[in-house]
């Protein structure tokens, strides 16, 4: 069951999350992003200044349209997101996906920006953020819902960043998840480091 699910089974428009709870729950969502942050970066910092800016094949995006896709989405969302809709009327969408004439700062510079953007309206979010309503597109959304939706998005994209990286990079790509032939030693690895699992323990 996701976060969002628990709270519309478990929360009404009258009620409120206690601070401890919200707590809980705005500490995941900063966790899953920062997760996602570092796995793209373990990409992006394989590329050359050339790669960055490569489309791999016909109908893809380069790795820095995506950056600046995800730039352009992330500062409608959250902008003024208690009491402005989340598609702002001044964002540009296609645009976003053209990187002509930029060069690798701005492409970073895009980057950093985004995410101070999101772990500071998640540092700023209370227990009462959590109870309310937002729109994306005129669409009502809690605000679970929302983050929900908007770490959705990032996953997506930065799944496509790990693609496009590792077909310009080719055979020197340095893997961000366990490599192939892995598994096993590397389940080894955190059973060493955190013991067994719950009802993993040796009999």
């Amino acid at each position: 069951m996701t976060g969002a699910r628990c709270w519309r089974i478990c929360m009404t428009k009258e009620m409120t999350m206690s601070d401890e709870l919200a707590s809980v729950v705005i500490g995941g969502w900063k966790r899953s992003f920062a997760g996602a942050r570092k796995m793209a970066e373990g990409a992006i910092e394989q590329l050359d200044d050339d790669q960055l800016f490569a489309r791999p094949a016909a109908g893809f995006n380069s790795v820095a349209a995506i950056v600046k896709h995800l730039a352009g989405n992330v500062k409608s969302r959250w902008t003024d997101w208690r009491t402005t809709d989340g598609e702002k009327p001044w964002r540009h969408r296609e645009s976003e996906f053209d990187v002509e004439g930029l060069c690798r700062a701005d492409i970073d510079r895009l980057w950093a920006q985004l995410w101070d953007t999101i772990m500071g309206e998640l540092d700023s979010m209370t227990a009462e953020d959590l109870g309310r309503t937002v729109t994306i597109r005129s669409e009502p959304h809690t605000v679970p819902d929302a983050v929900d939706r908007q770490l959705m998005h990032m996953g997506y994209h930065v799944g496509q960043i790990l693609l496009i990286a590792r077909m310009v990079v080719g055979s020197e790509w340095q893997w961000q998840t366990i490599k192939p032939g892995g598994s096993d030693g590397f389940n080894q690895k955190m059973q060493e480091q955190f013991g067994s699992g719950i009802g993993l323990e040796k009999k």
